[in-house]
């Protein structure tokens, strides 16, 4: 198998911080500094989905900032549902043809 063409990946995600995706990358310290420096901007343009917050989840830093969450679906097959429609958006908007099972 080959790697796929990485000029054609679509990139999103969910997310229950508003922090924008570069900054949070570059707060994290999971990927290296000089890769993160050079996507910081344009992935700071992305738009992020809001996130399903549980606080029996969460560690107990992340319940201060939990302000992206979605809160219209109170039960949680709502918020399951509701993250199949994100997926289904996504995969329509994208024009995503594969690697999606």
């Amino acid at each position: 198998y080959s790697l796929a063409d990485a000029g054609q990946a679509a990139i999103g995600g969910w997310d229950i911080r508003s922090t924008p995706l570069g900054d949070a990358l570059y707060e994290s310290r999971v990927l290296d500094y000089d890769l993160v420096r050079q996507v910081r901007e344009s992935m700071n343009d992305m738009a992020i989905m809001k996130g399903v917050y549980d606080a029996s989840f969460w560690g107990e830093r992340q319940h201060a900032t939990a302000a992206d969450i979605i809160t219209e679906t109170p039960s949680f097959g709502a918020k399951v549902e509701h993250l199949r429609n994100d997926i289904r958006t996504f995969i329509r908007e994208n024009q995503v043809d594969g690697h999606t099972k």
